[in-house]
């Protein structure tokens, strides 16, 4: 008759393959762990370096619109109605933005900037409520120091004169 062979089946641990396994993992995880570190390092830096350069742009743009003429020119580029002109700077000046951007800590003494005309603003963006948009920009652009309108007339005018103004108009 036939004997049948009998192999051993039981599976045997491989040591040296979950050794290197481990050491592996062991070397490979802090280079990836280095790697991702210094990735999340230079994104941070990256984002740090746009903030400083946006901010020296403001600040020479800012310089450069205290000339009249320079302001004038750049207002001309976004329309060349006067009265258009006229009303942002108006704004400006009744939110008593206008004054407080000169990018020092003593602004506040300045009494310029106390004045703020809530009526008067008001009643310039209902009147001029067709060209807020151009409205927006000459004041962010030129009058003030990349301060934006709808959140200065939210954070500035009073609430009873906030209501009518959005009554009549859809701030964006």
């Amino acid at each position: 008759m036939y004997q049948r062979k009998t192999t051993n089946t039981k599976a045997t641990f491989n040591w040296k393959k979950w050794l290197y396994i481990l050491i592996g993992l062991i070397v490979i995880f802090p280079i990836i762990r280095f790697i991702i570190r210094q990735y999340q390092k230079f994104n941070s830096l990256q984002v740090e370096i746009d903030e400083k350069n946006q901010e020296v742009k403001n600040d020479q743009n800012f310089s450069q619109n205290q000339n009249p003429i320079v302001a004038q020119n750049k207002a001309d580029k976004i329309t060349t109605n006067k009265g258009v002109q006229s009303a942002a700077k108006q704004l400006a000046h009744d939110l008593g933005t206008k004054y407080s951007d000169k990018n020092s800590w003593w602004d506040w003494l300045d009494p310029r900037g106390w004045t703020e005309n809530d009526k008067k603003v008001a009643d310039t963006l209902l009147y001029q409520r067709n060209n807020y948009h151009l409205l927006k920009r000459l004041y962010n652009e030129i009058y003030t120091n990349n301060r934006s309108l709808t959140d200065d007339v939210f954070e500035l005018l009073d609430p009873d004169e906030l209501k009518r103004v959005q009554a009549k108009l859809k701030l964006t």
